[in-house]
């Protein structure tokens, strides 16, 4: 008897650590944030292929991500993409590379508990600088655990700036942004989970949407104590906007299929 009340709080101890983690999913964000001294490091990889002519691209973030107590977290970031695609010159058909490097820093602040309260709900706010544009980013993040499931949502607002050159003179180009994400993710063990996410993506031109698409694909996260691994395919259901000529999907602005590991050591 002593035994399985010895191995039934085993179980809730490692259950409880495994909802205690603040990534299930690849892409939508949970409430949840780090102890006051506890510290993260999570390793990023996205690769990003399919577009109207050849076009493959990786993106990796290295995160260090610290607890400061009172439902606060930060979080710094070192970016590095590499991108191939075909060229635009009517002259050069040839495939044209490009690599860039830039550093992003992160604010997530829990205004509720996804457990103890009736939704989870926190504030994200994000800046990234690179040589080539700046980035500024703001999402709200709501969630709820009900027994093995969690469900999530985000709406996330994001404004780009990119510096361009006429007449000796910089003149800045801004992109806007506005995308919603949702995920559902089963435990159906202490360490594994089955999620699907989905997002609805749309870039913003003088304040009328003229690119949107769907994205909807399956995923796995496994977690230990001290580790954790996520992995989402995620291709691109339809164009809602924007759609390329003669097919069914935008891939003018997006991309037909992405995919997405993270894994991540907390110390």
């Amino acid at each position: 008897m002593k035994s399985l009340i010895s191995s039934f709080f085993i179980f809730i101890g490692v259950v409880f650590t495994t909802f205690a983690q603040d990534r299930l999913f690849t892409y939508t964000y949970q409430s949840t944030v780090l102890n006051k001294g506890q510290k993260e490091l999570e390793v990023w990889n996205t690769f990003r292929t399919g577009k109207e002519k050849y076009f493959a691209r990786l993106d990796h973030r290295t995160e260090y991500e610290v607890g400061l107590g009172k439902n606060l977290q930060t979080a710094f970031y070192l970016n590095l993409t590499t991108k191939s695609a075909a060229s635009d010159d009517s002259i050069d058909t040839g495939i044209v590379n490009e690599n860039e490097i830039g550093f992003s820093n992160e604010w997530k602040y829990k205004l509720l508990d996804p457990v103890a309260d009736p939704i989870g709900l926190a504030l994200y706010g994000e800046y990234t600088i690179s040589g080539k544009e700046y980035e500024l980013e703001g999402k709200l993040i709501a969630d709820k655990r009900i027994h093995n499931l969690l469900f999530a949502l985000n709406a996330v607002y994001e404004l780009e700036l990119e510096p361009e050159i006429e007449t000796n003179e910089t003149e800045w180009e801004k992109e806007h942004k506005i995308d919603f994400y949702m995920g559902i993710a089963y435990n159906f063990s202490p360490t594994f989970a089955l999620t699907l996410e989905s997002a609805w993506k749309n870039v913003l031109e003088k304040r009328e949407i003229e690119h949107s698409a769907f994205y909807c694909g399956p995923g796995l996260s496994y977690v230990s104590e001290k580790f954790w691994i996520n992995f989402t395919l995620f291709p691109q259901i339809a164009s809602v906007k924007g759609a390329s000529t003669g097919k069914s999907l935008n891939l003018n602005e997006f991309e037909k299929l992405q995919c997405r590991l993270l894994f991540s050591y907390v110390f």
